[in-house]
């Protein structure tokens, strides 16, 4: 299989979907690639499930976002795809950053905080990244989650009835928990099925009989029923240059600590509160199961999901 040029299938009244898959992260908690791990009830990772329900969702294509080194890896657990699916890989790199940057930060500084990067720039640099394979509208995901085959169903539906608007589905907080330690989720206030905020909180587990995360650096209490973005939206191309302008804002500020992350929630926000030409994003919330792999202890309880939601 070889990597192959931006693509564009479908018709006006039914234009091509692109599914863009976030596999470049390092996986720190997690202790190694998640985008690799076997959990399936055939041994299918994560990324392998959310295609095939991309694929029966009317999805025609694909673009994984990722490290050079996992390409092969990839490639070989890939290689079965129908033959009138498009397979696409971008290579998530430090230094690909917008030309803008070169203005915000002077001299030599870019290259300095380049070379002090201890991670990517975090998820709104690595959708952004895929700019140059994306020529329609997009559903953006994350390779270690397993989402269930409405949310892409409801996706699909949303640019069908929709396709001037942005979309997300969402998930009851209480149902994207880890067992074993604190996880970072994008908590959503809705109105009439329209978003009107989302924020990125961090290291969100129960304290007790309370449920507490940390918001720009302040900790707080969250509702169980709160709904939560599990990275999975969807977009239309007006997104890349949204996402140009924030990267540049973001690493003359913030980017200059080596662990910041440009979070895509974040953009989103900013897109939902623009005085001028205000984005809106029409929220769906499905009743099919999600499932992730945050830390070693949770891989045997997914698997143990996985084969009940399924197995044969």
């Amino acid at each position: 299989m070889k990597l192959t040029d931006a693509v564009s299938y479908g018709d006006d009244d039914n234009p091509s979907l692109t599914l863009v898959i976030m596999a470049a992260g390092l996986g720190s908690r997690f202790g190694g690639d998640k985008q690799l791990a076997e959990l399936g009830p055939k041994g299918e990772t994560m990324l392998q499930l959310s295609i095939a329900s991309a694929i029966k969702a009317g999805f025609s294509a694909a673009v994984i976002v990722t490290r050079s080194e996992l390409i092969p890896s990839l490639e070989a657990r890939l290689a079965d795809l129908p033959g009138g699916f498009a397979l696409q890989f971008c290579v998530q790199q430090m230094t690909d950053l917008p030309e803008s940057c070169r203005e915000t930060v002077q001299g030599d500084k870019l290259a300095e905080l380049t070379n002090a990067r201890r991670k990517p720039w975090g998820t709104a640099h690595a959708l952004w990244s895929a700019r140059k394979l994306v020529a329609g509208p997009m559903a953006v995901i994350n390779a270690d989650d397993y989402y269930g085959d409405q949310a892409f169903a409801l996706l699909a539906q949303g640019f069908q009835q929709r396709p001037d608007k942005w979309q997300m589905v969402a998930y009851p907080l209480k149902e994207t928990l880890s067992d074993h330690g604190g996880v970072n989720r994008g908590i959503c206030v809705t109105q009439d099925n329209l978003l009107i905020s989302v924020e990125e909180w961090l290291n969100i587990a129960w304290q007790g009989d309370n449920l507490v995360g940390s918001h720009l650096g302040r900790q707080g209490q969250l509702s169980p029923e709160a709904m939560a973005s599990m990275t999975c939206w969807g977009f239309t191309p007006d997104i890349l240059d949204l996402l140009g302008d924030a990267l540049a804002d973001f690493v003359a500020q913030p980017g200059q600590a080596p662990n910041s992350e440009c979070y895509l929630p974040a953009v989103v926000q900013a897109a939902l509160s623009a005085e001028a030409n205000a984005k809106q994003v029409f929220v769906s919330q499905t009743l099919d199961t999600w499932l992730g792999v945050t830390y070693p202890q949770d891989i045997d309880w997914v698997k143990q999901k996985l084969m009940e939601l399924l197995g044969d």
